[in-house]
């Protein structure tokens, strides 16, 4: 494209297409910002705990609204307090985000959000970034499922409900983390799932 002349009005394709890199930038900003706050926040809280036969660090962090899977070049499990409270409900956890890490869904949330960057002005992309985080996350209790055994799907419905964060937003789909929030839509379409052994 060639400089427009000075004075000159500036096309409307110049001005969308500023309008676009203003969009990329703000979301990215978005994006990097809301991560490394996440990050420093796991940083000041998380204390490591010992768990036999885990591959990945495993810390435990207030202030999580659940566990979550998150790191992209040195990925760790992060538990809340509350997550400690029972040895079977720690297995299904450390199973579910294991799960996450086999599938590597810490590295598609990081491509979910590149792409909402550059396509942060279409709806649809928004709409599939959404659909593709709750599909992780059904692939992930399908997958832990297979991993803990058929006879568990009931106490592992039940971790489930007890662990999930009911609020879940846009800046979700920004984070990198593999945290377990969703709607009340989308926990009971998930626990019908797990109980109906599709």
């Amino acid at each position: 494209a060639t400089a427009a002349a000075p004075g000159a009005p500036v096309s409307w394709a110049d001005a969308a297409q500023w309008c676009w890199l203003g969009g990329i930038a703000a979301v990215a900003a978005v994006l990097i910002a809301s991560n490394v706050r996440f990050g420093r926040q796991l940083k000041r809280s998380a204390r490591p705990r010992a768990v036999a036969d885990c591959p990945l660090p495993v810390y435990v962090a207030e202030g999580l609204p659940s566990p979550c899977l998150y790191g992209v070049f040195r990925p760790a499990i992060y538990l809340t307090p509350e997550s400690l409270g029972d040895e079977r409900r720690l297995r299904y956890i450390l199973a579910h985000e294991l799960t996450h890490y086999a599938h590597r869904d810490h590295l598609w949330a990081l491509a979910r959000g590149a792409c909402l960057a550059v396509y942060w002005f279409n709806p649809l992309v928004w709409m599939a970034a959404a659909l593709s985080a709750r599909d992780a996350e059904l692939a992930c209790d399908e997958g832990a499922l297979r991993r803990l055994g058929d006879g568990h799907r009931v106490e592992y419905g039940r971790t489930l409900i007890a662990m999930m964060a009911t609020r879940s937003g846009p800046l979700d789909l920004l984070r990198g983390a593999t945290t377990m929030a969703a709607g009340r839509g989308g926990m009971r379409e998930r626990i019908a799932l797990i109980a109906s052994r599709p």
